[in-house]
This record gives C-alpha cells, structure tokens and sequence, in this order.
C-alpha cells in the first residue's frame, strides 16, 4: 500500500501533518533528516512527500535531496515546506521539480487539496467523514467545520495550537475539544487567562515559587506549568501577556523546563501548549508588545474560528441548544417570529451574546413558546441600542400587542387558554387587552 512521506527535523510538526493526513485517510511515514528520508525512498516509494526545506539534522538541507531525488526517482511528487518563505526560495525549489511550495505556519487544506490532486482518495475519502460535534450541536457551517477538521488533526499531536478570532466564539471551548481528543486527554487541562491576572503576579502564577521569594511568599508554590504536567495548558488572551514575561515563556517551551521564582534548579514539563487570543498578533508585534519568535513557535497550528454573523445556518441550532440547556424540564419552542430575529440579528457580542439572551428569554417566557418581546430589545428590528427608551417601548409594545393578538387567534378566543401559552396570569392578559384597547 502506497504511503505519503513527511520529512522535518521538528518533530512535533511531523506528529500534527501525520494527523491530518492520516484523518484524510492515507497512510504515513516520517523522517528527521533528507538522509533518512532518501533511505525510506529508495527502500519503498510513496505516492508524495512533504519535505522541509531547512533541516538542523544531516548534512542536506530540502533543495539538495530535492535535486538527489529527481536523479533518482525521476518525477517522484514532491511538495516543499519551511517556514522561511520567500520568493527566492520558491523559484529554486520550483526549478529543481518540486510540484508544490507551502509555507507554515501550514495551512492544512491546502496541504488536502494538493493529497486529493495527486493521490486521490485515501481509504476513507474525505467527502466521506461525519460532522464533527462541537458546544453541543452538530455546526452545519462549512467554516466552521473546517476549524473543527483542523483542530481535531491537531488534537492527535503535540503541536502548539494557537486558536484566535473574536471574543465570544468559543475559543476556550475549542482549547478544551484539543485536550479531550489527543492522547493527554485523561491528564490535566489547566487553564491561565493571561488578561485577568496582573503581571507581577502572573509569572508566579505559571511558573511557581518558592518559599520567601518575596513577600507574602510564606511557602512554595507549584505553577501552572508543573500543575499541567503530562496534560495541557491553555494560555487564554495570550496577546495580553507582559512582553518581558514572553521571553521566560519562551525558553519554558522550548527547553521544556520550568524555574520558580527564587528557585535554583529548573523543573523538567512535559506540557502541550494551546494558546488563544481575540487580537491579530502581526498586528501586535509591530506595535513591539508581543514577540516575534514567540508568535513562531506557537502557531505550529494556527486555527481561526468564525464570527457568529458570518455561521448564519448554526445560529437556530446553537439557540434551540441553548434555550433546552436553560429549561431541561420544561423545553422552550422559539416563535418563527423570533427565530427570524435571531438569524437577522449580528451578533456582535457572538456566542456568548446569543447565550446570555437565549437565558434571558427562556425567563422571560413562562409558556412553552419563545416570542420576540422575550428576546433582548437591541436584537428586535429597529432597536440599535442608541435610539431613545420611548422609541424602544414603543416597538416592543407593539409587538406584544400583536403577539396577544394572534395568540388569542390560536386560541379560538379563549382568554385563560391563550393567557397559559404567553406564561401570564389571566388577569394579566385582560389587563393588557384593556391597556391596548382590545375588545
């Protein structure tokens, strides 16, 4: 059985490609070094390889085994990956026959695409995977999918995973769907939100200290680094951390050891690293308040999730997720009405928005159904949260008094029946038909 070859001295890059594309259904093999991987090669040639093009292994680097392997395997398809792109170095590996030139951090469906052009199907074809569930629904966006697909090949390796996009889309969710599918799933995920604890507090919050390090400092203390040993660690709003603690951060993660503050031996940890943040790092490196070389070593994986404007299909999914979540005994059905709010809704505040009103409007209605004035008044059309409160009571009110209306319709006309379903008392109900002048 054909295979697909990945050769990179990292090996913890090595370990997330193999995922995914094992997870696309072909089989794989790796190499540390262009020498091993040469040796693989004219013992058993796969159908491609990915091959890095700067190795610290070996004395070959990717463009001279590129060149060894043209002599020798003739038009073997080789894709060059590296993490030093530039214009130079794709025309040279293009001169010397490389089909392909991708750059990391890598972008996983293009590294599928190119599987799918010139492989074709693996054993489990990828038009034939299930949708993967995610915060208690089956997503049915194909954006978000696609992050799943990602996160999920992630999962299988120990590769930093560096998950941005805006606040309220689930990235802390989504640290924990990377934990509770790779190997150290039985073992800690602990957590750090770098926004929340001050700086001079938050190194010996990750890192620990000892006894009298400084005041206050009455006994030892373990950081979140030998708390998370063997399991993961999520480092939440990562962007925020001081720049001068980036650099311990640093060499934390690529010595895989830790010091406590006024500690005298380092500590080796064994930490899978999952990072998240709502801000573009690019844009806060140039601003000099987050390292470079840090922002390298963490998107080994770097995954986007999409805005809840922009998932439109899973908005009535994760609201009816939601609303049961809040009523388990007692479930709420959501008015077309109201459903058609929410899809029309932008939901700038994303996930955690449409969480906070789905609780409010399951309080709200004391029936079995959920009616638009249940939902927060911003949602409902016209309502931008500037306009004055009259000019908002005024929409609201309107629209109760048509939703009594048509539920008294429903109702045949029976008052105590239609004051049940909109979940107030009878007296209510009359009280409001009299106020909007309903006979």
């Amino acid at each position: 059985m054909s295979y697909v070859l990945i050769v990179d001295d990292e090996a913890a890059f090595c370990r997330m490609l193999e995922a995914a594309v094992a997870a696309a259904g072909y089989r794989t093999r790796s190499a540390a070094s262009a020498e091993a991987a040469l040796e693989i090669i004219a013992a058993d040639l796969p159908s491609l390889v990915f091959m890095d093009v700067r190795m610290s292994r070996g004395g070959l680097d990717g463009l001279a085994a590129l060149n060894v392997i043209r002599e020798r395997f003739g038009d073997l398809p080789v894709v060059v990956v590296t993490a030093y792109g530039d214009v130079q170095t794709a025309v040279a590996a293009m001169k010397a026959g490389a089909l392909d030139f991708l750059e990391k951090p890598l972008d996983l469906r293009e590294a599928r695409e190119i599987l799918g052009r010139v492989v074709g199907g693996g054993e489990a074809a990828p038009d034939e995977k299930q949708p993967i569930p995610f915060g208690g629904i089956t997503p049915a966006d194909p954006a978000m999918q696609a992050a799943l697909e990602l996160l999920a090949a992630a999962a299988a390796s120990d590769a930093p995973v560096l998950i941005t996009g805006e606040s309220g889309t689930g990235k802390e969710l989504a640290a924990a769907f990377v934990h509770e599918r790779s190997p150290r799933a039985a073992l800690p995920f602990v957590k750090v939100n770098c926004a929340a604890i001050p700086g001079n507090l938050l190194e010996s919050e990750m890192f620990g200290h000892e006894a009298g390090a400084f005041t206050g400092a009455v006994k030892a203390k373990p950081g979140k680094f030998e708390l998370a040993d063997g399991g993961t660690l999520l480092l939440d709003e990562i962007a925020e951390m001081d720049v001068q603690l980036q650099a311990k951060l640093l060499r934390a993660l690529q010595e895989k050891e830790v010091e406590r503050i006024g500690g005298t031996r380092p500590l080796r940890t064994d930490v899978r690293v999952v990072a998240t943040t709502n801000r573009r790092i690019p844009e806060v490196i140039a601003k000099g308040t987050f390292r470079e070389d840090l922002y390298f070593r963490l998107n080994v994986f770097e995954v986007a999730l999409p805005p809840l404007r922009e998932r439109r299909d899973d908005i009535l999914l994760l609201a009816g997720h939601l609303a049961a979540s809040f009523s388990p005994r007692r479930p709420k059905r959501i008015s077309p009405e109201a459903q058609g709010v929410l899809v029309d809704y932008g939901w700038p505040g994303n996930v955690r928005e449409l969480r906070n009103a789905m609780e409010r409007a399951v309080i709200l209605a004391r029936g079995g159904v959920i009616h638009p004035p249940h939902l927060p008044p911003t949602l409902l059309p016209g309502q931008d949260g500037k306009r004055e409160e009259g000019a908002r009571s005024t929409s609201v009110h309107e629209m109760e008094k048509r939703l009594i209306l048509r539920t008294l319709e429903e109702m045949g006309g029976n008052r105590t029946r239609a004051a049940e379903a909109l979940g107030i008392s009878r007296r209510a109900l009359l009280y409001k038909l009299k106020r909007y002048g309903v006979e």
